[in-house]
């Protein structure tokens, strides 16, 4: 008797747990080529996005979204929303060719800058090659002024000094 007592109590305190336990359900949402969008519920958490599983709820304001995993972001895709999508990748292309101008333009300062510093290193280079030619027929002079006042007799200087003064 004692057993079946002991038997009850258990079953009944395995009940109570089970019965306290509270089953919590989470939404999140499908989304790929096939299903654009699907409402999922289950007891499961996921706390990160698995393709194809999104966790963030997309934008009410969207008729038909779709996660675009590339962007990591819900986009819409109905019928409607593809002018608006034109008009912005219209937009985005004229930025892109505003920048390709600009870049080309820079490109072509750049293009005259160097050509402008290869003009005066030419000049320079020209300029030091004169300069050396003229170092050297200086220095040439020198050397040879140099050893013809060495050729000349102490007597002679003497005497060359002497006929200057008179």
């Amino acid at each position: 008797m004692t057993e079946e007592i002991q038997n009850s109590a258990v079953d009944n305190t395995e009940t109570a747990n089970t019965e306290s336990k509270e089953i919590t359900m989470h939404t999140y949402y499908w989304s790929n080529d096939d299903v654009p969008f699907r409402i999922l519920r289950t007891d499961d958490e996921i706390k990160s996005n698995q393709y194809p599983i999104v966790v963030a709820a997309p934008d009410p304001n969207l008729k038909a979204p779709k996660y675009d995993w590339m962007n990591n972001k819900w986009i819409e895709t109905s019928e409607e929303s593809f002018g608006q999508r034109l008009t912005e990748a219209v937009e985005t292309i004229k930025n892109i060719q505003n920048s390709v101008t600009t870049l080309q333009e820079a490109e072509q300062n750049n293009v005259k800058n160097t050509e402008h510093s290869n003009t005066a290193m030419d000049q320079l280079q020209k300029t030091v090659q004169m300069s050396n030619r003229m170092m050297a027929n200086l220095s040439a002079t020198v050397l040879a002024l140099t050893k013809a006042y060495q050729g000349l007799k102490p007597s002679d200087t003497t005497t060359e000094t002497k006929g200057d003064a008179q």
